[in-house]
């Protein structure tokens, strides 16, 4: 039996469904019951946004008004006598129980039982781990018990807010809930996530959400083990079967711009994201989207107002506070940037994107040994995370240790990765190879592609249109300055110059780089 005691008087019964103010029972609509639920198993934490968003209203995206109204609710019927708040709000954080949570004594073994989190998923994920193992036990209670109610209200209001999966009548008893697999990046888990969803579409009554984390699973499996082009193109093609079964929600879009920007394809990602702002204004994830696009795009100014909007409705979302570092960083802005990072590794340390920002961030302050240790650790939990291997190759190449950074770069250039390109390149400058390059040093590319131009031209040894096409993808915003710092570069083009002019108009270029960063840095209002 799974029971609560909260605070003096209350008391939950899970396997009833039922809330008791002393002996009387007080009768709960079935959003305040799972609100109720969400706070209980998350106290004495704070319960975020994203959490009741995704375990309340099943992923629905609702106002953040909607959410307080029924906060409001809940506090009504939660009243206690001596007159303090039973739900308190957490600015920017979401919501915890104000009340004393004590589970029966006889849960306690049962609970041991069922849980083996991961030390890879976050707490708010072991929450959800738990309570669905009890939920899928009452699934099947519920089924038996009250089956001739499934026609009433509560059902009708679960066929609007519904993203979890009620299977066919034959499987009834599993119940399958998206929210669990959102955020994985163990690859075994991601694995046993997409065999558990596929199986599960044929029987899905909506196959939106499915879709969308479906997809969201493919383009971190992408991401983090080993870039194949195979897996992002199942990203791509479960965002479209996303956005196809429903073009009024924004999720769909949003997955749709994740897998756009991994692509290259910014300017797309730019509409998606537009998109889903348009039918969801205050989901901060769809900003987020816009905002990375622009970032990769070079269009900072644009990335900063889109984060700035994002940080507006929700300053302590993860996602929010990566992506707004990322951005400060192309403004110079290193200890604002420093404190999102700080706060995101305190609180998620093994999480494989929050690393890869913060070694980011130690190569733009030029730390190269703090950022070799970031990505031994980062190549550690994933060691088959491409992109880690390229900023490895960095740290590695801006602290003098040539000898250490082939392995990684030759993991990139044999990878699919888009960064595959800019590894061979590298690696041909280094050992003088002429490794076969696709692309050519063309002056109508635009954008920071201009630089993967500019070093087409180096490896084809005419240093003049290196340093034009450079020039263009700093104008255009290209902003990875410790690129720029590479004594490889530098080196192969003193070999190819005749005159001290091309190499002072590198050192120039570099200048020229930090200069338009500075430009962009937010201006202080001095206090007079």
């Amino acid at each position: 039996m799974s029971v609560y005691k909260i605070g003096e008087n209350l008391t939950l019964n899970l396997d009833e469904r039922k809330l008791f103010k002393g002996f009387k029972e007080l009768i709960l609509p079935e959003l305040s019951y799972r609100l109720l639920v969400c706070l209980v198993e998350g106290a004495p934490n704070v319960v975020s946004h994203d959490i009741l968003l995704n375990y309340v209203w099943q992923g629905k995206i609702v106002s953040e008004d909607t959410i307080k109204k029924r906060v409001s609710r809940l506090r009504e019927v939660l009243v206690v006598e001596n007159d303090s708040d039973p739900i308190i709000a957490e600015r920017g954080l979401g919501y915890r129980l104000n009340l004393s949570v004590k589970r029966d004594e006889r849960t306690v073994s049962l609970q041991e039982e069922q849980q083996n989190p991961s030390q890879l998923v976050s707490q708010q994920f072991h929450f959800f781990i738990r309570h669905r193992v009890i939920l899928g036990g009452l699934v099947i209670f519920g089924i038996i018990a009250f089956g001739a109610l499934q026609q009433t209200e509560p059902s009708k209001i679960q066929q609007l807010e519904q993203v979890s999966l009620r299977l066919s009548s034959h499987d009834a008893s599993s119940e399958l809930d998206v929210s669990r697999f959102i955020g994985l990046q163990d690859s075994s888990k991601i694995e046993s996530a997409i065999s558990e969803l596929e199986n599960s579409i044929k029987h899905a009554s909506n196959k939106v959400a499915i879709f969308s984390i479906l997809s969201e699973l493919y383009l971190t499996k992408h991401k983090l083990h080993g870039a194949n082009q195979a897996d992002l193109i199942q990203a791509y093609q479960f965002a479209l079967k996303a956005v196809n079964a429903s073009n009024s929600q924004p999720w769909p879009y949003v997955v749709l711009g994740n897998v756009q920007i991994e692509q290259g394809k910014y300017k797309n990602a730019i509409e998606s994201a537009n998109k889903a702002i348009s039918l969801s204004p205050k989901w901060v994830n769809a900003h987020t989207v816009k905002s990375s696009a622009l970032n990769h795009l070079g269009d900072i100014s644009g990335a900063w107002q889109a984060i700035q909007i994002a940080h507006k409705l929700q300053p302590d979302n993860p996602l929010v506070q990566k992506i707004r570092a990322q951005v400060l960083l192309n403004k110079n802005m290193f200890s604002w940037s420093e404190l999102h990072l700080e706060s995101l590794i305190a609180s998620y340390p093994n999480d494989a994107f929050y690393l890869m920002a913060q070694a980011e961030y130690f190569l733009a302050i030029k730390h190269y040994e703090k950022a070799e240790k970031t990505l031994t650790d980062l190549l550690t939990l994933k060691p088959n995370y491409i992109e880690a291997h390229l900023l490895m190759a960095s740290a590695l190449e801006l602290q003098g240790k040539v000898d250490k950074l082939f392995v990684h770069l030759e993991r990139v250039a044999i990878s699919q990765s888009t960064s595959a390109q800019l590894a061979l390149l590298l690696a041909n400058l280094v050992d003088g190879k002429d490794r076969k390059v696709k692309g050519e040093a063309s002056k109508g590319i635009k954008g920071p592609n201009q630089f993967i131009a500019s070093l087409i031209a180096l490896n084809n040894k005419d240093p003049e249109q290196f340093i034009q096409l450079a020039e263009k993808a700093v104008q255009n915003g290209f902003s990875k300055e410790y690129l720029l710092e590479s004594n490889i570069i530098y080196t192969s083009l003193k070999q190819h110059v005749h005159s001290d002019k091309l190499l002072k108009d590198y050192l120039a270029l570099k200048t020229n780089l930090f200069n338009i960063k500075q430009a962009r840095r937010v201006k202080r209002v001095p206090i007079l």
